[in-house]
């Protein structure tokens, strides 16, 4: 039997999109773990509902690929309205700068989904004893000098939902110059899309 070191019971909040894996996560978990208590959710708006209307929880571990958002999206709002549940991510393949984003938004793991049962447990437990788990190494966070000020005009307009082709006739540039800053923007913020980019930007406090 997995549980923390004060002996208490701990309430677990597991997001994820898919049923089957959801429930079956949930089972084999409170059957290794008698002292767990497992809630469920498929998505972030019914992940923040549950947060809400649950005081117990201790620590929300979220797939990254929700129905309507993402992982990140989901700590990022968990850490400003609940930030006494630790948080987390389970989820395919993760990478450098995902675990990056992820511990920049002060979570405590970023682990896959290949784990068996027993490793989860065991991971839960360390997290439940106030530790982390990585399952890899999170990328050094990007400097702000490492964005020209071009650049972060380009993140700035974006932010305000301007076209790419809006945005080459404000600055004076043309089209494909602001596409070529845009995959410089993403090597340089382990993103890949604009929405991500302005994201990261704002966590980062580039902007």
């Amino acid at each position: 039997m997995f549980v923390g070191s004060s002996g208490r019971m701990y309430t677990l909040l597991f997001v994820d999109d898919h049923p089957l894996y959801r429930e079956g996560v949930r089972r084999a978990l409170c059957d290794a773990m008698p002292s767990l208590r497992v809630l469920l959710a498929d998505r972030v708006s019914t992940a923040l509902t549950v947060l809400a209307s649950d005081a117990d929880i201790d620590l929300c571990l979220s797939d990254f690929t929700l129905p309507d958002g993402d992982g990140l999206g989901l700590l990022g709002c968990a850490a400003r309205e609940h930030p006494l549940v630790a948080r987390g991510l389970l989820c395919g393949a993760p990478d450098g700068a995902m675990a990056r984003q992820a511990k920049a938004l002060g979570a405590v793991a970023c682990m896959n989904k290949e784990r068996d049962i027993q490793s989860l447990g065991l991971a839960l437990q360390t997290l439940f004893d106030g530790g982390m788990v990585f399952d890899v190494e999170p990328l050094p966070v990007v400097a702000g000098s490492s964005l020209s000020d071009k650049r972060k005009d380009i993140l700035r307009l974006a932010a305000k939902g301007l076209s790419n082709k809006e945005i080459s006739a404000l600055l004076g540039i043309s089209e494909r110059t602001v596409k070529d800053h845009w995959a410089y923007i993403f090597d340089q913020l382990g993103v890949s899309n604009r929405t991500e980019a302005v994201s990261q930007a704002l966590r980062e406090r580039l902007l």
